[in-house]
């Protein structure tokens, strides 16, 4: 690649293996970074360790974009619910929304196509943009562009079970058709919790006219799966969803909503199934059917189920696949597992530039227990040099019963503890530039993804720990 976009994403803190990342970086031609602050990444040129700025030819673009308190949109949390939220503030001096700048890059790319023509030129030249203004789509205009309409009628599509394939519809995504209807913003509802027995009648927090949630507003994936064969609930005091003689009543059910569970066809539960009913095994796991452990790719022991064979076969090696040596740490070297994790106090990486936060938890440390500090003469407070075969940080001791000692196959091992939040710029860093160059969390972890999600492998990993 010769450029990148980053938006709202800093790749030097999120991701394993910080300094392949920021070699990544320095072989760029240009880097445009779309943030409310200055970034890990957007500094990553003169601020992280053993960067030499004179050797680095990448031109960094720092765009100040808005904060998300700055503009409306919509949140989505793991039960699926999609939340509207509205502006706070208005956005500050000259930044804009990311799409905005998206938008106007855009533009100006079709007004080159038409000056000068280009390769495959239809994508751009005829891309629909029915917005106010094309360059500054509002979010409620792009909420019902991702819902999608029936574009013979105009109207806003109510199911994705009516989309169709001869371009008569069109939809952002099919998840959320249904969020923004002809009623209006579904996502913006908020019946329910003052007056529940009328707003929950399951009694099981399901709150239908609270928001909205992806598929269809259905509240439980699988819901056919709370009945029994005849339609009735498995748990009458708690009924997910009923078959009342005529249709299934309750959460919108997952399900064809007249199928009689008495139809010789009627589905199974399990309708992403071809026998549709649960299984035990997966057909879709590039490592096999049945769940196996494997040990992480940095381990101080060996397999305890089958030791000759210690990891997954086919876990995703990223260095393995772009032609370089893996660099994993053996036991001997890096006796200590490390794993990491968030505080309660702050949020990802943004969160160095709040004050209250910063004064909450100013500063990084590691976790680690008292009989580990006791054999290394650490001090709690004391300055410690963590170091895997990756990289490095420094950061002070917290010395606390909190981790301990694991006893693996018989095996004394020592675990400490490491929060992400803190890296190379912020409020902090700023008042100790050199100190941190050696705050990022991910300069010690992996470059490692599960075999099946790509999911890194930053919860466990080896590193040894000295006074500095």
């Amino acid at each position: 690649m010769e450029g990148v976009f980053l938006s709202g994403m800093t790749a030097t803190s999120i991701g394993p293996d910080t300094n392949q990342v920021l070699q990544g970086l320095s072989n760029l031609k240009w880097l445009v970074v779309m943030d409310a602050f200055p970034t890990t990444t957007s500094e990553f040129w003169h601020t992280a360790a053993n960067m030499d700025p004179a050797k680095i030819q990448t031109e960094v673009f720092l765009v100040p974009t808005t904060h998300w308190i700055e503009k409306s949109g919509n949140f989505v949390n793991s039960g699926r619910w999609v939340q509207w939220k509205d502006q706070v503030i208005p956005p500050v001096g000259d930044s804009r929304h990311d799409h905005w700048i998206t938008a106007e890059i855009f533009n100006r790319v079709k007004a080159l196509y038409q000056k000068e023509g280009g390769k495959f030129p239809d994508p751009i030249m005829h891309l629909t943009m029915d917005y106010k203004d094309p360059v500054k789509p509002d979010f409620d205009e792009i909420a019902r562009e991702i819902n999608g309409k029936d574009l013979k009628t105009g109207k806003q599509m109510v199911t994705f079970a009516k989309l169709a394939d001869d371009g008569s519809t069109s939809s952002g995504d099919w998840i959320y058709v249904g969020s923004y209807t002809p009623k209006g913003n579904q996502m913006k509802r908020r019946m329910g919790i003052s007056d529940p027995a009328t707003n929950d009648p399951t009694g099981m927090g399901f709150y239908p006219q609270w928001a909205w949630s992806w598929p269809l507003n259905r509240r439980v994936l699988y819901n056919r799966a709370s009945a029994d064969v005849d339609g009735n609930p498995w748990d009458p005091k708690r009924p997910g969803i009923k078959w009342n003689g005529a249709k299934w009543v309750g959460d919108v059910p997952d399900y064809p909503p007249a199928m009689s569970p008495h139809d010789p066809k009627a589905w199974l539960p399990f309708i992403m199934n071809g026998e549709g009913t649960g299984r035990i095994f997966s057909n879709t796991m590039v490592d096999g059917p049945l769940p196996e452990h494997y040990e992480p790719m940095e381990s101080p022991v060996q397999n305890a189920l089958h030791p000759s064979v210690q990891n997954d076969p086919v876990v995703f090696l990223y260095d393995k696949s772009a032609g370089r040596p893996n660099r994993f740490g053996t036991s001997a070297d890096y006796p200590i597992v490390a794993t990491t994790y968030r505080l309660t106090e702050h949020e990802h990486f943004l969160t160095q530039q709040v004050p209250l936060l910063v004064a909450l938890q100013p500063e990084p440390f590691v976790e680690m227990p008292p009989g580990l500090a006791q054999e290394k003469g650490i001090k709690n407070g004391d300055l410690v040099s963590i170091k895997s075969m990756r990289g490095q940080m420094v950061v002070r001791a917290l010395v606390t019963n909190r981790v301990g000692q694991l006893t693996l196959g018989g095996t004394k091992v020592w675990q400490v503890g490491i929060p992400i939040h803190w890296g190379t710029v912020g409020i902090q860093a700023d008042k100790n530039p050199e100190g941190a160059k050696y705050w990022l969390a991910n300069a010690l972890t992996p470059f490692v993804g599960d075999a099946n999600s790509r999911t890194p492998e930053t919860k466990a990993f080896l590193v040894n720990i000295e006074k500095a």
